[in-house]
């Protein structure tokens, strides 16, 4: 089976001759060097390492693509701006301009080479390809996290033509199209233990908490909050780590991120921030746990309206074992 997910994003545009310098100067990645139709995960920190986004950076040659979280297009810029000075560097809000749909399991290579004519092997991590047809431009990318297979994205003002031309009866009977709705990619999102931004991600936690090492370069030079996140790995001074949550009962959220507690001994110790029912693994959550508690053999209670539910915490991706 093929599934495919409609992602909500935010896009950006950025021009100038110093646009990758800038972003290079800004992130926690070696974006300077990136060479045309290659793309790059990156994340924005403020100057005490905490999240301001994670983005993907695309690179056209002449001007840069960037994808960033929903609804955040306006804060990223505004972190932009707060630090562009003399720099040839002119930012462009796209939000609402582009759609991503996310392809991802059984024969996705297949579609992007029967249908885009695009060979997956080609493109590592967020390379990309560009597909044109009948005027109408879109873009192949590699996706580099759990989920696998590729991003496909296009202007919304096409977005008849591109489902038209995809979604076709003989399409989704050849390559078993399933759409994925909401509550199931969050459901996988949580399996998987993929961070997102505004629950995980957040002014409450840092790159190194979230466990997005990957996406940073600690042989680069300066960026903002550098200090601070090489400080965090040099000394192994982690405060909290994400964790998995696991209980028998339903999981309680709230929209305030860190009010729902975690406890251990009678002592707060962490905090939930997502929550779902998993037909695998019942109801799980995604939280963080301070260091100096983590212990995966522990008995751990959530705290919520002055009641305590029973939970343990466990590394991730979620499994069996």
């Amino acid at each position: 089976m093929l599934n495919f997910y409609r992602l909500k994003q935010d896009y950006l545009k950025f021009d100038g001759n110093e646009r990758l310098d800038l972003i290079n100067r800004l992130s926690t990645n070696e974006v300077g060097s990136l060479e045309k139709s290659k793309g790059i995960k990156t994340i924005l920190t403020s100057d005490k390492g905490r999240f301001v986004d994670l983005i993907t950076v695309y690179n056209f040659g002449d001007f840069v693509f960037a994808v960033c979280s929903f609804n955040n297009s306006r804060n990223v810029l505004a972190h932009l701006d707060k630090y562009t000075i003399m720099d040839d560097f002119k930012p462009t809000d796209m939000a609402g301009t582009h759609e991503t749909i996310l392809f991802y399991g059984e024969k996705n290579e297949s579609l992007a080479k029967d249908i885009f004519d695009v060979d997956m092997s080609s493109l590592s991590n967020n390379d990309f390809s560009i597909y044109v047809q009948n005027n109408r431009h879109s873009m192949i990318a590699g996706y580099d996290d759990i989920f696998g297979g590729f991003h496909f994205i296009y202007a919304s003002e096409d977005s008849d033509y591109w489902n038209n031309k995809i979604f076709t009866a003989e399409n989704i009977n050849k390559y078993g199209l399933k759409e994925v709705n909401d509550n199931d990619y969050e459901v996988k999102r949580i399996e998987y233990g993929i961070p997102a931004f505004g629950k995980e991600m957040s002014d409450l936690t840092n790159p190194l908490e979230c466990g997005l090492n990957q996406y940073i370069s600690f042989t680069k030079g300066c960026y903002i909050g550098q200090e601070v996140i090489a400080r965090l790995d040099t000394y192994d001074k982690i405060s909290k780590h994400m964790i998995g949550v696991k209980s028998d009962i339903a999981i309680p959220m709230t929209e305030t991120i860190g009010e729902i507690k975690i406890t251990v001994d009678n002592k707060e110790c962490g905090f939930v921030t997502s929550s779902a029912v998993s037909n695998e693994f019942g109801n799980i959550g995604l939280g963080f746990v301070k260091t100096i508690f983590l212990d995966y053999n522990k008995n751990y209670k959530i705290k919520y309206n002055n009641s305590f539910i029973d939970c343990r915490i466990t590394k991730l991706p979620f499994s069996k074992n």
